[in-house]
């Protein structure tokens, strides 16, 4: 009843052209790496063209100039998770964060991690970030068997994983930066209850989460990264992979408030679940930002147009992760504490025409 009612309200939204789109210039995501340590089975990592997006990292110096050139036209927040990666596998990522908390017209960035490729002097770092407000790990299973199965990981990660939420744990006892919040986002088969479960993996996460600003989600059920992981790729995993056949009412506002520069310069439309950026709109290595997220762009304008008519690409037709702008979209989730404003179609379309 709730999702009728839902699709209802958007379908009377979209005939009266009453739409919620978050603000354009809140959130830009950057990859720096596009390398990753797992090779989960729900993940579309091993899935990408690697023709397209290989497996690499941006420079230092390419990425102060996706960042200069971000801020420069108005970004306020940057998002570094990779589309599909850690960004811990990037090895200048300190000297990267360091470069954003001395941008004082930035107000935060955040990532999510597994959490396995740290060592304990760079999980002291991470609460030195003045600019970090929130970041996410995302755990694979509650305990070693489960683990391996959802990441593809060996013996020796899961251990590493658990000696890092360990030292974690100690340092959010003695952390003094209160407005950093973490959000621990667990993987598990679809029974599964964090409290009745004894594994090591699962003591280590009661006491982390015992611990203020400490905030839990758990989720058995999986995007299939518009259509490219399927129900046989996670076969034996006791989950569900998410419906496809979503009805689509209107333009999808991550194509307006969620864009990613990928590691190899690429922007594109999504940062969501286009993994081989079939929505590429632009190459950060032949145009400036300004000229790539604009409406004087026509692959990006035939886009907007295009999905306003409900003809949607094809990833877009398999993507369970749309939201349409004809529906509330409080959803910039990755950021706590920022508010964000929504406009008309009219007035996004506007600034977009401006650049």
């Amino acid at each position: 009843m709730k999702k009728f009612i839902k699709n209802l309200i958007a379908q009377l939204n979209y005939l009266f052209k009453n739409q919620k789109i978050p603000d354009v210039l809140n959130n830009l995501n950057i990859e720096t790496t596009s390398r990753c340590n797992l090779k989960c089975k729900f993940c579309a990592y091993e899935k990408r063209d690697l023709e397209v997006v290989p497996h690499e990292t941006m420079s230092y110096d390419f990425f102060v100039e996706v960042v200069n050139q971000a801020l420069e036209i108005g970004y306020k927040n940057i998002g570094l998770t990779p589309q599909t990666g850690d960004i811990f596998m990037d090895k200048e990522i300190f000297k990267k964060f360091q470069y954003l908390d001395q941008k004082k017209i930035l107000e935060s960035y955040y990532f999510y991690t597994n959490f396995i490729p740290l060592n304990n002097d760079k999980i002291i770092k991470i609460f030195d970030l003045n600019k970090l407000k929130n970041f996410g790990i995302s755990i694979y299973g509650h305990d070693k068997d489960s683990y391996q199965s959802f990441s593809g990981g060996a013996e020796s990660s899961y251990y590493k994983l658990i000696n890092n939420l360990n030292f974690f744990y100690e340092c959010l006892l003695k952390n003094k930066n209160k407005n950093l919040t973490i959000e621990i986002s667990q993987r598990a088969k679809k029974n599964f209850k964090l409290n009745d479960s004894k594994s090591e993996l699962s003591e280590i996460l009661k006491k982390i989460l015992s611990i203020k600003n400490v905030e839990y989600s758990k989720n058995s059920e999986f995007n299939n990264w518009g259509g490219i992981v399927k129900d046989e790729d996670v076969k034996g995993l006791d989950i569900k992979l998410n419906d496809t056949q979503k009805k689509k009412i209107g333009s999808c506002s991550l194509i307006y408030s969620r864009m990613i520069v990928g590691a190899n310069g690429l922007v594109n439309a999504c940062a969501c679940r286009d993994a081989n950026f079939t929505l590429a709109i632009g190459d950060l290595k032949v145009n400036k930002l300004k000229e790539i997220i604009s409406l004087k762009n026509k692959k990006y304008k035939d886009l907007i147009m295009r999905q306003e008519k409900n003809d949607f690409p094809a990833v877009c037709k398999s993507c369970d992760f749309y939201k349409s702008i004809y529906q509330d979209n409080d959803f910039i989730w990755s950021f706590r504490n920022v508010q964000v404003k929504h406009y008309s179609l009219k007035d996004t379309l506007q600034t977009l025409e401006k650049r």
